[in-house]
């Protein structure tokens, strides 16, 4: 089976911890008591060992398979996001925190790490060609592809590095390896990647979002694709989410080669599987895999349940697993599938012929969360919404925004729809809404239950006070710049004199970037509404579209196509330099 999983988790506070040199071994009758947060899994060569890379702890556990223990773990990172498997022997990690692929070899519970490869900053994904001789490693925060390749001696090589639209996670080869598909992490879109000449030849939209698999059909002729779907023209009602007129989440097959062809028509010969329905709606597509025999296997992780069935089922099997499941490993003769619990620090094992779960594997010591922890498992439990259609990350991905447009009640009406906000680094920056109509985060939280999620209960106070404890710990995205390694100080200073000098600063005032107050910016949204409350600027190049209503595609838009606020046209120059300044904050 071909590696089509991606992981997926949220931007933390990020404790930058030193480098480390070595795989520290911590014994299976020792082992610390911790959230690990499993976020990816792979088989062994014989699938005797199962081995699962861990997000919040750094390690590596290895697990018996036929004994369904936990032999070891492996200290070999800070902050893993990705696991995939060498088909010559060994293993790759990414490490989000070090900024490295990380290349492991050894047999069964004997791994040792051979090299930690320098890869642009904040890796999420890595994939291989079918040969193992080459492959890429997608970088969340840097928006970078990196292209590698595998010498005779069994290391890695950096050979050249593609800059990308938007943030990636999933990827996929396809057609022979003479294809990539990559995936944004946030909204709907599809890079299509020429892999030998290191070349973006153009990108696909999809009506979607909360891209979390991608797959190959057994006949290789359809491209299947597991994510979310928000609907602008619907509104936040009961009826609305009741019905999945809202919110919606979807396993789309869509045409491989009408994907990869420019003109093609995308939606020929396509066709979707509801996951859920009304009245019992299944929240948050997390990971998906394709056994050899065809099944598909996708996890749902905001009700604690996988999907399987087959392309020709009219809906698919739901089977109750461990809390957030995300990533799915399937042995060769798709008897059994692996699938990672985020939430539980467990790994159910799922009997595919009977449908049913058989087992689950405890990866170390029952752990209390604190109340932050608490929060970020109500972040991604759709239960909160009204029959669980959706969770908090279904519009705010990962902590960040989908970049689309949702009419709620957020502004005392209907009609108007507006863009998501990003939460990363939001919490200090009260009042919320567009209009400012949340004069604290609490009220915030409350309000996106009841109102936009339709909650079938009132929030909690410990529910309100867990997730405003868990979005506190979300800091603003890196400037994309930074990340990249261009930021040019020059340019950055006289931005932000120009910045001031513009009187921008009126509005968004460091160092939270944004005012308490609301302005007319002589802008309105559909009902004539005028009066907006400044959004922090704190990662604005990270974000896009931009204004209530997603008018400016570029930030580049906001100041020479609307000329926002500024007295007069800006020269080339200024507007370089303001743009720098801007995505460095």
């Amino acid at each position: 089976m071909r590696d089509i999983l991606c992981p997926r988790q949220p931007l933390l506070l990020l404790l930058l911890l030193p480098s480390i040199a070595a795989a520290v071994e911590f014994d299976a009758q020792e082992l610390p008591s911790r959230t690990r947060r499993p976020i990816a899994l792979q088989l062994g060569p014989q699938e005797n060992y199962l081995y699962a890379a861990n997000r919040n702890s750094g390690t590596l556990t290895v697990v018996d398979v036929d004994t369904s223990t936990v032999i070891t773990e492996l200290q070999i990172g800070q902050r893993l996001s990705h696991l995939v498997r060498l088909p010559q022997g060994g293993l790759l990690a990414t490490d989000e925190l070090s900024h490295e692929l990380v290349l492991m070899h050894g047999n069964g519970a004997e791994v040792t790490v051979d090299q930690r490869l320098k890869v642009p900053a904040y890796p999420v994904s890595v994939a291989l060609a079918a040969d193992g001789r080459s492959g890429t490693v997608a970088s969340l925060w840097s928006r970078r592809l990196a292209f590698l390749e595998f010498t005779d001696q069994g290391r890695a090589e950096l050979i050249e590095v593609l800059d990308l639209p938007f943030a990636p996670r999933c990827q996929l080869y396809v057609n022979e390896d003479q294809r990539l598909i990559v995936a944004d992490s946030h909204a709907g879109r599809l890079a299509i990647i020429d892999p030998v000449r290191h070349k973006l030849l153009h990108v696909r939209e999809l009506p979607g979002h909360n891209i979390r698999g991608l797959g190959v059909s057994s006949n290789g002729q359809m491209l299947i694709v597991a994510h979310q779907m928000l609907n602008e023209l619907a509104h936040t009602v009961r009826n609305d989410v009741h019905w999945g007129l809202l919110m919606s989440n979807d396993l789309r097959w869509l045409r491989l080669d009408g994907v990869l062809t420019r003109e093609a028509d995308l939606y020929e010969g396509a066709h979707m599987h509801p996951l859920g329905r009304a009245g019992s709606a299944t929240g948050d597509p997390a990971g998906l895999a394709v056994a050899g025999n065809g099944s598909v296997i996708v996890s749902l992780g905001g009700v604690e349940e996988v999907a399987i069935g087959n392309e020709e089922d009219f809906s698919l099997q739901r089977v109750s697993v461990g809390k957030r499941p995300t990533a799915i490993a399937v042995t060769g003769d798709a008897k059994r599938a692996f699938v990672a619990n985020t939430f539980s620090d467990t790994i159910s094992v799922v009997d595919l012929k009977e449908r049913e779960t058989s087992g689950e594997i405890a990866l170390g010591p029952a752990y209390k969360l604190s109340l932050a922890e608490r929060g970020e498992q109500l972040f991604f439990d759709a239960s909160l919404s009204h029959d669980s259609w959706m969770s908090c990350n279904s519009c705010h991905t990962d902590g960040h925004t989908n970049g689309l447009l949702n009419d709620n009640f957020s502004d005392a009406s209907f009609g108007a729809p507006k863009r998501v906000m990003s939460l990363l680094g939001r919490a200090q920056t009260a009042p919320f809404a567009w209009n400012g109509s949340a004069k604290d985060l609490d009220t915030q939280i409350r309000n996106s239950i009841s109102q936009t999620m339709q909650s079938d209960h009132d929030p909690k106070d410990g529910e309100v006070a867990a997730i405003a404890a868990y979005l506190e710990t979300l800091q603003p995205p890196p400037s994309i710049d930074e990340a990249r390694g261009q930021q040019n100080p020059d340019a950055i200073a006289r931005g932000r004199e120009l910045f001031t000098s513009l009187k921008c600063s009126n509005c968004h005032a460091p160092p939270t970037y944004t005012t308490p107050k609301t302005y007319q910016v002589n802008l309105s949204d559909k009902l004539g509404n005028d009066r907006f409350n400044p959004p922090t600027l704190l990662g604005v190049g990270q974000r896009g579209p931009y204004f209530h209503d997603g008018r400016a595609k570029a930030l580049a838009d906001v100041l020479r196509t609307f000329g926002h606020q500024l007295d007069h046209e800006l020269e080339d120059q200024e507007l370089a330099d303001l743009l720098a300044f801007l995505r460095s904050l």
